[in-house]
């Protein structure tokens, strides 16, 4: 599925204002995903992209990481835990922290 289908299911996702995607960023409860335990399992509450860098979450939207979604950490790097591999429902992906803390999880 495309990006261009995707935002006629997920309007909240859509760019607002200078074009950054975004959700709110009042998540009660939720932490970035750099943040979560390793083996914890989350669900995902929302991603936001970083200013000037509205890639980063149409991307992470594409491969997964959507509002709803499970998602957990499954292993660190040993050399500051970057890049880390996730797991979103049924792929793994490795992640750099930068990118996993445009996630936003909660535990379940």
């Amino acid at each position: 599925m495309v990006w261009s289908s995707w935002k006629n299911l997920f309007p909240s996702l859509m760019p607002r204002g200078g074009g950054a995607l975004a959700r709110s960023s009042v998540c009660t409860g939720a932490l970035a995903l750099d943040g979560a335990a390793t083996g914890q399992a989350c669900r995902v509450v929302a991603v936001e992209s970083p200013a000037g860098l509205p890639e980063w979450g149409r991307w992470l939207a594409e491969i997964g990481f959507m509002p709803g979604e499970r998602v957990a950490i499954t292993a660190r790097s040993a050399w500051g835990g970057d890049p880390m591999v996730v797991r979103v429902g049924q792929s793994t992906f490795a992640l750099r922290r930068a990118e996993a803390a445009c996630v936003r999880v909660e535990p379940v």
